[in-house]
């Protein structure tokens, strides 16, 4: 099997939310609509992850979306899957299956992995799938010295996704051990929404994985950081992301609810359906997402005038 070019991972990189109707059932039409959306507001790549609900999907559901979304990207951007499964066997098959539907990238958790285990999983999936892999910490199970371990040893890392507790600190440093690894192109992203993106940034990260409706804030904080304007991006970053993030806390709600509702009331989703537990927000918080959203320049904000 012919090896599957690395294509890199940087920028603004929505995780998709999984589609489906009021009934349950997987939404084609309305993925097809937000995959569009996100190219359209400037995505460098897209994912499914945990913020896709992938561990609520069957198998079949995962090839459908994964093949539904590779047809629709059509190599414009990068697409990455998230294979993660409960068994070494489970995650290879899934990064199989990822490769056979046409993704660009498997996005593996290894937890609870940790140590020499870890760093075997990523070697063998090097040796069993042609498929670059991007390795996900979101559970603090990779030290900096294990993920360095595993860059050495799995040629076919070639990303990693920082967001366990003390994500900026672990970027310096992985990013510091990285320099000493000769021939290799890894990079270094962020995660849990965006929510340490400037200090991820100053600490080496040269993108972020967030939720998917605002990406266009996102993107814009990319450009005018890597531009070298520190400032500029911290002024969009606290204007137009942190406002957002901050009231989804405080109305004690599910992110991957909200990015459905948001795009719901703005056309691009049939329903906000969740498989996970989500309950609603509150009234007054949803009232003061809606004014956020109306106030700030990103692309969903003239969807959802259209829709008033």
């Amino acid at each position: 099997m012919a090896d599957q070019e690395a294509r890199r991972i940087a920028g603004a990189v929505p995780v998709l939310v999984a589609t489906f109707d009021d009934t349950g059932a997987v939404d084609e039409d309305s993925l097809r609509r937000q995959i569009d959306f996100c190219v359209e507001a400037g995505s460098d790549a897209i994912a499914f992850g945990m913020g896709t609900e992938s561990h609520m999907l069957t198998d079949p559901e995962r090839e459908r979306m994964w093949t539904v979304a590779a047809r629709q990207l059509d190599g414009g951007v990068p697409l990455i899957a998230a294979t993660a499964h409960a068994s070494r066997e489970g995650t290879i098959a899934l990064t199989q299956l990822a490769r056979d539907c046409g993704a660009d990238g498997a996005m593996v958790n290894p937890a609870p992995l940790g140590g020499d285990d870890l760093v075997a999983l990523f070697r063998d999936l090097s040796e069993r799938v042609a498929l670059p892999l991007m390795i996900q910490d979101a559970n603090g199970n990779a030290p900096a010295d294990v993920l360095l371990r595993a860059v050495r040893e799995a040629p076919r890392v070639n990303s990693l996704k920082l967001e366990s507790p003390g994500a900026p600190d672990k970027i310096g440093r992985v990013v510091e051990g990285l320099a000493d690894i000769p021939g290799r192109d890894v990079s270094v992203v962020g995660g849990s929404d965006g929510q340490l993106l400037i200090e991820e940034f100053d600490r080496g990260a040269v993108g972020t994985l967030p939720h998917p409706a605002i990406i266009d804030a996102f993107r814009s904080v990319c450009d005018l950081y890597f531009a070298g304007d520190a400032s500029g991006a911290s002024e969009v970053y606290y204007r137009a992301i942190l406002p957002l993030s901050r009231l989804t806390a405080a109305g004690a709600g599910n992110a991957i609810w909200l990015h459905k509702e948001i795009f719901r009331r703005a056309g691009v989703l049939n329903s906000a359906h969740c498989r996970i537990a989500a309950d609603p927000m509150p009234d007054w918080v949803m009232e003061a997402i809606w004014r956020h959203l109306d106030a700030v320049d990103v692309s969903i904000s003239g969807l959802l005038r259209g829709k008033t």
